[in-house]
């Protein structure tokens, strides 16, 4: 007998049927009151000072790049194999995305990603892909060459 997988499934409780009416009731899909509730949460588990949730990871990305002022002239690595947003977010930016080869894992491989670095590069978009995180340790030694 095959099993079967599936794929995003929501997870239900038996507040979610409330949850939801208050969001539809609300009439603000973003910026809402449990958006807010969920950065508060992230704010106070993280002891970050500011936290601002994006309805996209597209959003976050050109968001990204604006906070950063990544323009023209500059250069941002990003893995080969990735989703278009992470290119579009550095072309949007009027910047020049810099492909670098995958691992095994999918994810953007360190070793060559060192070799990607000039003087023109301002960011590296990392992805972790697939449920595999990226060698974190290498990469975070690299951002000292930027």
């Amino acid at each position: 007998m095959k099993k079967k997988i599936y794929f995003n499934v929501p997870h239900l409780n038996k507040n979610s049927k409330i949850f939801i009416k208050k969001v539809l009731e609300e009439k603000s899909f973003t910026d809402g009151y449990f958006q807010k509730k969920c950065e508060q949460f992230i704010k106070y588990k993280t002891k970050a000072k500011f936290v601002s949730l994006t309805h996209s990871g597209t959003s976050a990305l050109e968001i990204a790049m604006f906070l950063l002022n990544i323009g023209k002239g500059d250069e941002v690595l990003i893995p080969s194999y990735t989703f278009t947003s992470t290119a579009n977010s550095v072309i949007m930016s009027g910047a020049k995305p810099v492909f670098v080869d995958v691992d095994k894992n999918l994810n953007i491989d360190s070793e060559k990603l060192e070799k990607k670095i000039s003087k023109k590069t301002k960011a590296i978009i990392i992805v972790h892909y697939g449920g595999f995180p990226c060698d974190m340790d290498k990469i975070l030694k690299l951002k000292k060459k930027i």
